[in-house]
């Protein structure tokens, strides 16, 4: 296999500028440059594919700041309105309780000093909500952890090499979103639930989809609405709904009711807001999955689903909206149909645009609702299309295992990580010195290619 011309590729014994020569390189790397390497990286790689930029020009991922890049009042300007007063909301209550559990501990320090507090106890309730407030932070990290970890060792992970034109999206996703890296993406077993996530550890972000979701990015279905979930589960990592210190001051405040899902509900629409604008054609066609999934998602009626959000009215939908963590998906297809303002977090929409309606909104009285006779009527004078489908048809083609990559390269994508058992044969300082040189050569290339003073894609 052989590789694509590039100018930066250099010819045989001659060593880029800026690189290090064959010499400072692993054994086995002097031929490199002759022959490219097979497709098996059994024996792990050697970093010699002058293609690649090893130095990122985007300044690494750090404890207290935001994931993306992008200034900050864009950022905003995706943010549902009714995010921030809640997230600060949140955060002032947050802080209440840490300085109230704070000041009751030290009263009752001093009253056990001083021995005002003789014979008396501290209530059962009060003593685990301390406690609780004290170890959540941990508990947090902990099971933070361990999710990471469970979904390391069971997933699918998304690689340039397995499920090639979904990490092709989530690149997009991150570059959209100005993300400072290319966040971990897997694929986990369904069992039938639709749904995908995104979370991190540390420095690390992540997003996993299951496998009922994930299957609509096949051409059969819909691959435009795997591009919006895509876009917006990366969307909660830019926005910072998954940083530590985000879910440290928000984690109480989303238990208590009404409160804590109105919260997650304006969430969802921020990375609504994100999903929209990498992907707008796969918006609607996403409810349609979330509402009839991924084998009729095709044949919902994205118009008649988002106008429901006006008709479908009532105490007990009200009521219902307000449990909720996400919302409604008749809500959300209004919401990213009806651009001109954001979407609805304790009120229903009132406005749609002309469009006939079929059935009378099961929120009318029942002796609305059309009787056998007169909807057999009405099926006799409108009949089916003659493309009807009949719910559609899932086709399927045979596909034997994978036994090789799904995209044939010469190479691995290369950030300065070289496989332990090939760290030996690097001296460390001739690994400095390529890796400096690699900066240099680098730095040069991006001055070129527009990039600002903080490592921001100009466009």
């Amino acid at each position: 296999m052989s590789q694509p011309p590039h100018d930066d590729v250099p010819t045989t014994g001659q060593p880029s500028e800026g690189r290090a020569s064959h010499s400072s390189l692993p054994v086995g790397a002097s031929n490199l440059r002759e022959r490219p390497l097979p497709d098996d990286l059994s024996r792990g790689w050697i970093p010699e594919d002058t293609r690649q930029r090893p130095i990122s020009p985007l300044p690494a991922p750090a404890l207290l700041k935001y994931q993306s890049l992008m200034p900050f009042k864009f950022v905003n300007s995706l943010r549902h309105p009714g995010e921030l007063p809640w997230v600060i909301a949140a955060y002032l209550l947050t802080f209440g309780v840490y300085i109230a559990g704070f000041i009751y501990l030290v009263v009752n320090f001093v009253s056990v000093v001083t021995g005002a507090a003789e014979g008396a106890t501290l209530g059962a309730t009060l003593k685990q909500l301390l406690l609780l407030a004290i170890y959540a932070p941990l508990g947090i990290f902990i099971v933070r952890a361990l999710a990471y970890a469970r979904i390391r060792l069971t997933a699918v992970r998304i690689t340039p090499t397995q499920f090639p034109e979904a990490y092709q999206m989530v690149v997009d996703a991150a570059r959209a979103s100005g993300l400072r890296r290319v966040p971990d993406a897997y694929v986990q077993l369904g069992n039938g639930q639709i749904n995908a996530f995104a979370s991190g550890h540390g420095h690390r972000r992540f997003i996993v989809i299951y496998s009922d979701l994930f299957e609509i990015g096949g051409k059969a279905r819909n691959p435009e609405a795997l591009r919006f979930i895509i876009g917006h589960e990366v969307g909660h990592i830019a926005a910072g709904h998954v940083s530590y210190f985000r879910l440290i001051f928000t984690s109480f405040f989303m238990q208590i009711p009404v409160l804590g899902s109105t919260l997650s509900r304006a969430q969802e629409y921020t990375a609504d807001n994100f999903g929209y604008r990498l992907a707008p054609q796969g918006a609607l066609q996403t409810m349609g999955v979330l509402s009839a999934g991924k084998y009729l998602c095709n044949e919902v009626n994205s118009d008649e689903l988002a106008n429901r959000a006006v008709y479908e009215k009532g105490f007990f939908t009200w009521i219902s909206n307000l449990s909720l963590t996400h919302p409604p998906t008749t809500w959300r297809a209004h919401a990213l149909r009806d651009r001109s303002e954001p979407g609805r977090l304790i009120w229903r929409p009132k406005v749609n645009p002309q469009y006939p309606l079929s059935a009378v909104p099961a929120a009318e009285p029942a002796r609305l609702w059309p009787d056998p006779l007169q909807a057999t009527d009405f099926m006799n004078i409108y009949p089916e299309r003659a493309d009807n489908e009949h719910w559609g048809i899932v086709q399927t083609q045979k596909k034997e295992p994978a036994t090789e990559r799904d995209r044939h390269i010469s190479d691995t994508l290369f950030t300065l990580w070289v496989p332990p058992h090939l760290r030996p044969q690097m001296p460390a300082e001739n690994h400095a010195q390529e890796s400096q040189s690699e900066e240099t050569s680098y730095t040069s290339t991006s001055a070129e290619e527009g990039n600002d003073d903080e490592g921001r894609i100009v466009k």
